[in-house]
């Protein structure tokens, strides 16, 4: 796979860097098959030509689908009987010339056919791991978000509990300086009446002055707590 990989890469690049556009490289191709097949007629016998065929063969199925594959192949085993056949006329009557074509039309086509087909299979398998790499990508993102958005709720409702606590607090403190009030209200208003009713002279008079300042420090006590309370309620 390696190999494979990094032929197909080759062969991508090639053809980016060229800008061929399809018919060119096909009408490419068939150039190259005559050129093939022009060597051929021109060399020796004993030279074995067919390798030179699949030198163009293996390059186009790299870059072609299976039935453009077996079309080059058909074309190549063509050129090569008819240099055959040129080559040596004679034997043009004989079913061997006929017969060797016909193994290097059915050579070509299962080397050309089988690269295509591994080729095909390995960028559905790329494009398959692409696609499942941005869905991986994308649910990661997703999982982000959620993150995002649970950290975000977690807060509020860190905020909604600080709020219900501190809102909790401010009608406790409420209730409690409304119970203290009114009793220290009465306190206030007998303390003060003993005060003009009692002699200063008389033993009982400190004491009441002392109940007097205990009610004026409840009472400035009071008054912090109710400046307190409106704090928490802005």
């Amino acid at each position: 796979m390696p190999l494979l990989n990094a032929a197909m890469a080759h062969f991508e690049n090639l053809q980016r860097k060229l800008g061929l556009s399809p018919r060119l490289r096909r009408m490419g191709g068939v150039f190259f098959l005559l050129l093939v097949g022009w060597f051929d007629y021109v060399t020796p016998p004993q030279l074995a030509s067919a390798p030179f065929y699949l030198v163009v063969l293996i390059p186009i199925a790299f870059l072609e689908s299976v039935p453009i594959c077996l079309a080059y192949s058909v074309l190549a085993a063509v050129i090569y009987f008819g240099a055959d056949v040129l080559t040596h006329p004679s034997t043009a009557t004989l079913v061997y010339p006929y017969w060797t074509a016909l193994a290097r039309l059915i050579s070509f086509s299962l080397i050309s056919s089988a690269i295509s087909v591994l080729v095909g299979e390995r960028r559905r398998l790329q494009l398959s791991e692409q696609a499942l790499q941005d869905k991986a990508r994308e649910l990661e993102e997703k999982n982000r978000a959620l993150e995002e958005t649970l950290r975000a709720l977690n807060r509020l409702q860190e905020e909604i509990v600080a709020k219900e606590r501190q809102a909790a607090t401010a009608e406790t403190i409420n209730l409690a300086t409304y119970e203290i009030e009114r009793p220290l209200i009465s306190i206030s208003f007998h303390v003060q009446d003993l005060l003009r009713s009692v002699e200063p002279h008389e033993d009982i008079h400190p004491l009441v002055e002392k109940i007097a300042e205990r009610v004026g420090d409840m009472e400035g006590i009071l008054k912090n707590i109710r400046e307190l309370r409106k704090g928490m309620a802005g």
